[in-house]
C-alpha cells in the first residue's frame, strides 16, 4: 500500500503554544490572520465546508466581517451522516458512510479503496476499525462523543491533531489544575474507549509520564466502544429483529450490568486507589462524571454501619469532573458536591477542591476552571459569544451562544469553526478585552463566567463525555 504524501499545510506560521507568550492584543490579529489562512486552505479542497459557506455568501477569501457566517453547528455537523445516509447506524451502509467522510475532509480519500469495505459490519466499532485498516497510510484515528442519545458525533483526527489535544490537555488542563508527574491519576473512565475525553486523559498522562510510574488508573473496568454505550443508554436501537433483541434484552442486561458490576467495581477500586494515596502521601487527581463520583461519596457515607467514612488525602489533590448530568438523576450538581465535600477532604481537614472541565467532541480542546471557577479558554482559539440572530456581540463582557475558531485544532483535516448549543457569559473574548475584567486568578485568557453556561438544544442532541 502506498504511503500517502504530506501536503502542504496552511501557511499559519505561528504554533498553537506561541500564543501562551503573547499579550491580549498580540493575539487577535495573529489568530486573523491564522484563520482567514486555515478557511482557505479548506474552502479549496473540503466539499462540505465550501458549500456551505458559499451558501452563505463567503469565497475564499475570509475577512472580519464575515467570521460568524463560517461557523458549523457543534450539534449537527459531524452527526450530518444520519440525514445523508438516511440511517444512525454507519455500520448498515459503509460505502455511503466514507463517502460522507470523504465529503467532509479536506484531505482526498483514494475512491478505489472504496471496493475494500464490507457491505455490512456487525457494528460501528468493526466499521471504524477497517476505516482506519483500510486508510492506515493517513494515521487516522476515529474518536466519538459518548453517544448517549445513540447518534455518535464522529470526529476523525491524526497523529498532529491528537498531539495537540494531549498538549492542552497537559498545559492547559492537568497544568492549569496544578496537576503534574508526581501526581496519582485516577479516572472513573474506561481505558479502551473511542470516547474523546477518556482517550485525551490516557494520552496525556502517558505524555507526562506518569503512566510508566503505575500513576495513572482507569476504573471502569471494560471496554466502551460506541455500541456499548448506544445499547447501555436505551435511546436508539437499530431496526427490525436486531433492535428487538436490543432494546428487550441486551439495554437490560447492559443497565442490570452496569448497575450491580461496572459501577460497584469501579467505585470500589477507586476507594482502594484513594486510600492507598492517603497512606503513602501522594497526591492524587480524582476525575470523573458527577453521578460516578455522586456513588462515591454515597458510598463513604454508607460505610461504618452508617456513621459514614472520611478519607484525607495530601496537600495538591484535587478532584475534576466533566460532561454535565447527561441522564435524568434526583441531586442537582450543587448537592452532589456537599456530597464529595463531605467525605473527601484534605489532610489538613480543608475541603478537597473540586474543578470541572468542560469539552466537547468537536473542540480539540478544554477548558477548566480555575480556582475562582470561571473556564479558561486556549489563547489560541478565537472566542466570540453569538446574538440570536448570529452576529457576533461586541464588548468585553457579553452574553450570547459561544462561538470558537481555532485554526489549529482539525490541521489539514477540517476547519475548526463552530457555533456551541451553549449559552454562556464571556469575558474577555478574542474580539474585545478588557484589563480591568482579568480573571482573578491571574490568568488572561477568554474566560465563560462560572455558573452561567447553560445548554440550549435538545438533550438527544448534546454530545460529551458525562457518561461513559
Amino acid at each position: 500500500m502506498a504511503i500517502a504524501e504530506p501536503m502542504n499545510a496552511p501557511s499559519n506560521h505561528l504554533q498553537a503554544a506561541d500564543f501562551w507568550e503573547m499579550a491580549p492584543a498580540q493575539r487577535k490579529p495573529a489568530l486573523l490572520e491564522a484563520i482567514a489562512d486555515t478557511h482557505a486552505w479548506h474552502y479549496e479542497r473540503n466539499p462540505a465546508y465550501r458549500r456551505l459557506v458559499r451558501s452563505r455568501g463567503v469565497g475564499p477569501q475570509l475577512n472580519g466581517c464575515s467570521l460568524a457566517r463560517v461557523l458549523r453547528p457543534t450539534a449537527q455537523t459531524f452527526k450530518s451522516y444520519i440525514s445523508v445516509i438516511g440511517t444512525p447506524f454507519p455500520q448498515d451502509r459503509p460505502v455511503a458512510f466514507v463517502e460522507w467522510l470523504a465529503d467532509n475532509l479536506s484531505v482526498p480519500l483514494p475512491r478505489a479503496r472504496f471496493q475494500q469495505f464490507e457491505s455490512h459490519y456487525p457494528s460501528l466499532e468493526k466499521l471504524l476499525q477497517a476505516f482506519e485498516n483500510i486508510y492506515g497510510d493517513f494515521g487516522f484515528e476515529v474518536t466519538t462523543s459518548s453517544g448517549t442519545s445513540g447518534r455518535a458525533t464522529i470526529m476523525v483526527r491524526d497523529r498532529e491533531t491528537i498531539d495537540l489535544a494531549v498538549d492542552c490537555f497537559v498545559q492547559a488542563t492537568l497544568a492549569f489544575m496544578g496537576v503534574g508527574s508526581e501526581h496519582n491519576a485516577i479516572f472513573m473512565m474506561p481505558r479502551e474507549t473511542r470516547i474523546a475525553m477518556a482517550r485525551t486523559a490516557r494520552f496525556g498522562t502517558e505524555r507526562l509520564g506518569m503512566a510508566d510510574k503505575g500513576r495513572v488508573h482507569f476504573t471502569i473496568p471494560f471496554p466502551a466502544d460506541p455500541d456499548r454505550v448506544r445499547i447501555r443508554a436505551g435511546r436508539t436501537f437499530q431496526p427490525g429483529w436486531r433492535g428487538a433483541v436490543e432494546k428487550r434484552i441486551t439495554h437490560r442486561i447492559s443497565r442490570w450490568m452496569d448497575e450491580h458490576v461496572v459501577q460497584p467495581r469501579a467505585v470500589a477500586q477507586t476507594l482502594d486507589l484513594l486510600r492507598q494515596a492517603q497512606r503513602s502521601g501522594t497526591p492524587t487527581l480524582l476525575f470523573g462524571s458527577l453521578t460516578q463520583l455522586h456513588a462515591l461519596s454515597r458510598n463513604l457515607q454508607s460505610q461504618q454501619n452508617g456513621a459514614g467514612d472520611i478519607i484525607r488525602l495530601p496537600a495538591g489533590s484535587l478532584v475534576g469532573t466533566g460532561g454535565g448530568l447527561k441522564e435524568l438523576y434526583p441531586f442537582a450538581p450543587d448537592r452532589i458536591r456537599r456530597d464529595i465535600e463531605a467525605v473527601l477532604l484534605l489532610e489538613n481537614g480543608d475541603s478537597i477542591p473540586i474543578r470541572d472541565v468542560m469539552g466537547m467532541a468537536e473542540a480539540n480542546w478544554a477548558a477548566p476552571q480555575c480556582p475562582e471557577g470561571n473556564y479558561h479558554l486556549p489563547p489560541w482559539v478565537y472566542t466570540i459569544a453569538l446574538d440570536d440572530d448570529d452576529e457576533i456581540l461586541r464588548g468585553a463582557d457579553t452574553v450570547g451562544i459561544l462561538g470558537f475558531l481555532d485554526p489549529y485544532g482539525s490541521g489539514q483535516l477540517f476547519p475548526s469553526f463552530f457555533k456551541t448549543t451553549d449559552q454562556v457569559r464571556l469575558v474577555n473574548g478574542t474580539n474585545d478585552h478588557d484589563p480591568a475584567l482579568c480573571c482573578a486568578c491571574g490568568h488572561d485568557t477568554p474566560y465563560l463566567v462560572s455558573g452561567t453556561i447553560r445548554r440550549i438544544d435538545l438533550l438527544e442532541e448534546a454530545g460529551c463525555a458525562g457518561q461513559l
